[in-house]
């Protein structure tokens, strides 16, 4: 045992404001992992959330571990110390369950790294009564756990606080069974939520789709995923303050989940319906605390700025003396006034997303903003004195063509020129920052029948809008490698079978992994689905109706556009079934 990595994460955890250290007793002892290095992991309040609910159960312990960083692995290598918890330095292999909490399909690789790191089989199957429950939960994983399926005993497939508890209370209640088969199959049986991959059987067609899912006999044909119908009884803010987070030490607060725009790609708009916002009273009771501790606010959600009271809320962190910083906004939802109280509050650089370089493809993404709507938030911008703007676009989008993506350096010079003509010459923008992504399709969207693009053809299309602005001192591009949003198409879309894939990468890297695969790994990422094909996650229930998704892929392709979510009058994606009193967007 490393007494350097012990001493490290003493350091850290002397470093921390609001760590929860308790005495393990006759509590169920879990280790919260987040396959991310420390300052990435505490910069997320979902993991922030979970920890602190957990451990807020009397008969719970938990406890955090994270990816080393390339320095520690080698620590931990030549020491052979398995991976340690920080609360109290014990081996992950001492807790009753190992549950990731995962956001994003790219830290699958780390979870194998992790489990190996610990000491601990990777399948499920090879694992008995002395090993760790293996557990997962985070958006990726309720999006589409099946990928990871070969090697996690069970899932939470849902938002934490809606059955997070009852999932580990009923896992300690039976861990120390010598049947964990059983205790697990009536743990799918009995609470919402849990996915157990041992009770289900994919069979496939002969040309490879999927052909079924079967469920063993007693086990739920589908899981439905809890969702909290309101917030106000959770608040979600920073219960730890780390001075190594990537935010620093910003007391991060989330203004409402979901969003209710509809843009196509996005994932987080179709699983987290309906749109919930917190009250402005709600908010300042958490923003308060952090406040009082002399700690930059940061506001956190899909669309900040279509919160109805946001100016209210800036201007009572101001009135308290407080700074702030917010995450991406809404060309048709900001104005000089709003881009001026945060300026007041400290902010120096903000974010939109046209996405799209036309107003074309834009409609296709159900983006509702055109280029005038960009000139005017580019204008308020200018006008506030805001330094700094940047822009997230997307190559690779379905329907896009060359001359879309050359539409993206044209509307940053028609942004420009629209802040020049508007003050007469006067104003100019400041330091403008491209980010450009490759799109990669997603679960629950409309857009989960499209391909990903060829990484070539993905390569060639980031160059067309590169070379517009080299030498151009006051733009700075930066693009994502497309080889790797192939890796994170593959994982977003695949099914068990990418499973065995991600394991070789484990052990001999992604180029060898994919090279050697028995199953072209082209077939889970360039090819469109057809309409009625099975999707390796339409096991799982979100609300959402798949004829209603079809349906809004069908508009993108006629490039129309369908009204925002309104949950009090319109029941048509399904998840407010019932409760609408009409159908709107149609």
């Amino acid at each position: 045992m490393s007494a350097k990595i012990k001493a490290l994460l003493k350091q850290l955890l002397s470093q921390e404001q609001g760590a929860v250290v308790r005495e393990w007793g006759a509590r169920f002892p879990i280790a919260l992992v987040y396959p991310q290095i420390y300052p990435v992991a505490m910069g997320n309040l979902g993991f922030q959330a979970i920890y602190h609910l957990l451990n807020s159960q009397p008969g719970l312990v938990c406890e955090r571990a994270f990816l080393p960083a390339p320095d520690e692995w080698e620590e931990y290598r030549r020491t052979r110390t398995p991976i340690l918890s920080l609360e109290s330095q014990r081996p992950l292999t001492d807790f009753g369950a190992v549950a990731f909490s995962i956001s994003f399909e790219a830290d699958y690789p780390y979870v194998l790294q992790l489990l190996a790191g610990v000491g601990i089989p990777l399948r499920a199957a090879e694992r008995g009564p002395g090993d760790p429950l293996v557990i997962a939960g985070g958006v990726a994983t309720f999006l589409n756990p099946e990928p990871l399926a070969p090697f996690v005993d069970a899932f939470f497939l849902g938002e934490g606080e809606a059955g997070a508890v009852p999932f580990f209370e009923f896992l300690a209640g039976g861990a120390a069974s010598e049947e964990r088969p059983a205790m697990l199959r009536d743990l799918a049986r009995t609470v919402p939520g849990a996915y157990v991959p041992a009770g289900y059987t994919p069979c496939y067609h002969p040309d490879g789709t999927l052909a079924a899912f079967a469920a063993a006999p007693g086990w739920p044909e589908r899981v439905q995923a809890p969702h909290l119908p309101e917030l106000a009884l959770y608040p979600t803010h920073s219960h730890l303050l780390a001075p190594q987070s990537e935010w620093g030490e910003m007391f991060l607060v989330e203004t409402g989940r979901g969003c209710s725009r509809g843009c196509r790609f996005c994932a987080a708009g179709y699983v987290y319906r309906p749109p919930r916002e917190r009250e402005l009273s709600e908010l300042w009771t958490q923003i308060e605390p952090g406040i009082r501790a002399r700690r930059k606010i940061g506001l956190v959600g899909a669309a900040v700025s279509d919160h109805p009271a946001v100016k209210d809320l800036c201007r009572k962190i101001l009135a308290a003396g407080g700074s702030m910083g917010i995450s991406s906004l809404r060309a048709d939802s900001v104005d000089a006034e709003l881009f001026g109280l945060l300026a007041q509050g400290g902010v120096r650089s903000v974010a939109l997303a046209p996405e799209a370089g036309s107003d074309r493809l834009r409609r296709v993404l159900n983006k509702g903003l055109n280029r005038d709507d960009l000139a005017r938030a580019a204008v308020a911008l200018s006008e506030s004195g805001l330094p700094q703007l940047r822009l997230y676009f997307m190559v690779g989008l379905p329907s896009e063509t060359l001359d879309d993506v050359a539409e993206i350096p044209r509307l940053v010079k028609y942004l420009e020129h629209a802040v020049v003509k508007a003050s007469s010459g006067k104003k100019h923008l400041g330091l403008i920052t491209l980010s450009i992504s490759s799109f990669v399709p997603k679960p629950f969207t409309p857009f989960q029948w499209t391909p990903f693009l060829e990484v070539a053809e993905l390569k060639k299309r980031l160059k067309l809008v590169v070379r517009e602005f080299h030498g151009v001192k006051a733009v700075r591009v930066h693009t994502d490698l497309p080889k790797w949003a192939y890796v994170q198409a593959l994982l977003s879309r695949g099914d068990r079978r990418v499973g065995e894939m991600l394991l070789a990468a484990s052990d001999r890297g992604w180029t060898r992994a994919l090279r050697e695969s028995p199953i072209n790994p082209d077939f889970f990422t360039l090819r469109e689905r057809r309409p009625d094909e099975l999707f390796p996650w339409d096991f799982i229930d979100h609300g959402l109706k798949k004829d209603y998704l079809w349906e809004e892929y069908q508009r993108a392709l006629e490039g129309k556009e369908t009204p925002p979510c309104r949950p009090a009058v319109c029941s048509r994606c399904g998840v407010c079934a019932g409760e609408g009193t009409k159908k709107e967007g149609g």
